[in-house]
């Protein structure tokens, strides 16, 4: 899978009416680093509900493929208003960089562990 070899905590995560999402960041065998999302159960946040089985955000910018360590994103921060997520990234250990998802997007792109 995409974060086979190593996974990396985000912000603090979301509180949306399906659970918590959170946004992390995962790395393969070949140290590519990618962003993607799992939901937690509201009353039990231990419990993973849902998570991504394909990033929702990966190194496609030349500044995220290169750099001081390329081929990298991960998440550190992030802006909510209303379904917009405003997500604070850094790119290559060299740059700090935003961009914007729609939640209720990230949110139907993930699967149960199950599925």
């Amino acid at each position: 899978m995409w974060d086979s070899a190593r996974v990396g905590a985000g912000a603090a995560p979301i509180r949306t009416p399906a659970g918590w999402l959170e946004i992390y960041h995962g790395a393969d065998e070949k140290h590519r680093y990618c962003l993607g999302a799992l939901l937690l159960d509201l009353e039990e946040p231990w419990k993973v509900i849902a998570r991504s089985t394909e990033p929702i955000m990966e190194t496609v910018a030349a500044y995220e493929q290169t750099g001081f360590f390329g081929n990298v994103v991960f998440t550190n921060g992030h802006l909510i208003h209303g379904d917009t997520a405003t997500l604070y990234y850094g790119a290559s250990d060299s740059v700090i960089c935003g961009a914007r998802f729609s939640i209720q997007e990230i949110l139907q792109t993930l699967h149960s562990p199950a599925s």
